[in-house]
Parts: C-alpha cells; sequence; structure tokens
C-alpha cells in the first residue's frame, strides 16, 4: 500500500417499486477484490471451504460475484429490500429512527428471517454474530456471508446512509446526466460514478488497493457498523448532497450536475469503495480468522 491523498475530501432506496443497488455489480465486485487482499490465510481458508459449498446459482460461485448476491435475491425478496440502507435524514440525524427502533430478532430466529423492517446497520450486526458463531447452522452461515459482504458494500454508498425527503436521492433527477443514463442521482452514486473509474473490476479494485495508505487502512479497519454509517452520513453531507439545489420527492424536479460535483464525487467514490474493502476484509478476519 503506497501513495498519498492529494485531493480534499471535499438514504437512500426506499422500498417502494423502483428499484434501487447500491454501487451496482461493479462497485460490489471492486469491494469484494479489495477485501480479499487483505484476509488472513485462515479467514481466506475458511471463506474459500465456504464458497465452495454453497450450491446457489443465483451468482456465479466465486467471492467478488457473491458480493452481489444479496441484490439479486432481493428481487424476489422483498422483505430483505429495508436491509440495504439506513434513512438516516439530514435535517434530523437520528440512526436509531432510520433503523426502525433496531427491532430485536427474537429468541430462536434467524437473522435471515428477521422482521422486514430493519436496517443495514442492524442487519450487518446480526450476520456477522450469525458467521462468527460456529454453531450457526450451515445454511444460514451461508447467508450471512453473502449478505454481509455485500450491505458492508452497501453502506458505504453515501445515499445508502442518508436521505433529504428524496429517497436516498432516488426522487432527485437528472438533467443531461452525465453518463447518459442515469435517471435520478442515486442511480448515477449507484453505478455511473463507479463505472467513470473504469469498467474492469480487477483493474479498478489492483489500482484503488494500490492508493491505500497503511494509516487509512490502520484507520479504516476498526469500528462497528454504526460508526461506519455515521462516517457514510458525513461523506453524503459534505460531498454528495452539495447540489445545486435539493429537490424531495414533493418537488418532482431535476438538476444538472457541474463539472465540480462530478469530479468530487469520482473522487469520493474511490474512496468509498476503497474504505468497503478494508472493512469487509475486516470483519470477515474477526469472523473466520479469530
Amino acid at each position: 500500500m503506497h501513495g498519498a491523498r492529494l485531493f480534499p475530501l471535499a438514504i437512500a432506496a426506499a422500498i417502494a417499486a423502483q428499484p434501487t443497488f447500491a454501487w451496482g455489480d461493479l462497485g460490489h465486485e471492486v469491494t469484494a477484490l479489495i477485501a480479499y487482499r487483505h484476509l488472513t490465510p485462515r479467514a481466506r481458508a475458511k471463506l474459500e471451504a465456504l464458497l465452495a459449498s454453497d450450491p446457489d446459482t443465483l451468482t456465479a460461485p466465486d467471492f467478488a460475484s457473491r458480493a452481489t448476491w444479496a441484490d439479486k435475491y432481493r428481487v424476489s425478496h422483498r422483505e430483505t429490500a429495508a436491509w440495504h440502507f439506513v434513512d438516516d435524514e439530514l435535517d434530523h440525524a437520528d440512526l436509531r429512527a432510520a433503523c426502525f427502533g433496531s427491532p430485536a430478532l427474537p429468541a430462536g430466529v434467524a437473522a435471515s428471517a428477521g422482521p422486514a423492517q430493519d436496517c443495514v446497520v442492524d442487519k450487518i450486526t446480526q450476520f456477522a454474530r450469525e458467521l462468527r458463531d460456529p454453531a450457526t447452522p450451515p445454511p444460514e452461515r451461508l447467508l450471512a456471508l453473502k449478505f454481509l459482504i455485500h450491505f458492508v458494500g452497501d453502506l458505504h454508498q453515501p445515499l445508502h446512509a442518508a436521505d433529504h425527503h428524496d429517497r436516498g436521492g432516488n426522487c432527485v433527477g437528472l438533467d443531461n446526466p452525465p453518463d447518459g443514463r442515469s435517471s435520478n442521482l442515486h442511480a448515477w452514486w449507484d453505478t455511473g460514478v463507479v463505472e467513470s473509474l473504469g469498467s474492469n473490476p480487477q483493474e479498478i479494485a489492483s489500482r484503488l488497493d494500490r492508493q491505500i495508505t497503511p494509516a487509512e487502512f490502520k484507520a479504516w479497519g476498526v469500528g462497528d457498523a454504526a460508526s461506519w454509517a455515521m462516517d457514510s452520513y458525513r461523506v453524503a453531507v459534505a460531498v454528495t448532497y452539495q447540489l445545486p439545489s435539493r429537490p424531495t420527492c414533493d418537488d418532482h424536479a431535476a438538476i444538472e450536475l457541474p463539472w465540480a460535483y462530478q469530479t468530487a464525487a469520482q473522487k469520493v467514490a474511490a474512496i468509498q469503495l476503497e474504505k468497503a474493502g478494508v472493512r469487509i476484509a475486516y470483519v470477515l478476519n474477526e469472523a473466520l480468522g479469530g
């Protein structure tokens, strides 16, 4: 790891009909590929054994593909939709309220069967606990792994950790979207801004991983889902919502993203992908490498 930062660090989807997928497949593959580089030998061996035991055909069986699994699963399991984000409002930050009061799992209920009204912060905590526990039944342990590696990635998309009464940017239309196709702000942050970094997940992951300094790696590889959520929330306040105007779902308005905003967003997205990769590795090393 090497390189210095030369630039400054200048929610999310609701359960409505229009689906939103944080980072898209490309972003999630990048986070997994970064994470894989930082697994301990013991954690990597256990991870490979888990992956080899999984008969699920919803995605390809490799680690990077499994990082996209939860989005595929959500299509036919809408009860898991709210688990991908935490709608912490810009004008009234309250993480517990954004997590639907953080409902406790009933005794004996697996995290994968938990209540639909829960948030990504709670689900990361629950699935990490299951993955860490060798007594967790093998089918549930596989689900825990696949949800966990995806949800840690989701949490680092700023519009999955903040909201301005706009469904995490889904109600903010875009005029002349930078990628030529994103219909709204959330969609552009999911895919357009990541695609501006490249098209090959292996190449992007290698380049971003080389940019992580030892100090950053140490600073990012600590904490928990709640602290990471607030980290992403601060990014949303500082950068993602620094828009020409802030339409809400009541406005049905569209904006055009200035070039300076696009440049800042690209830099921030790169850092968020790096953080997510480091933290996926941190969670897996804690759960599988101990």
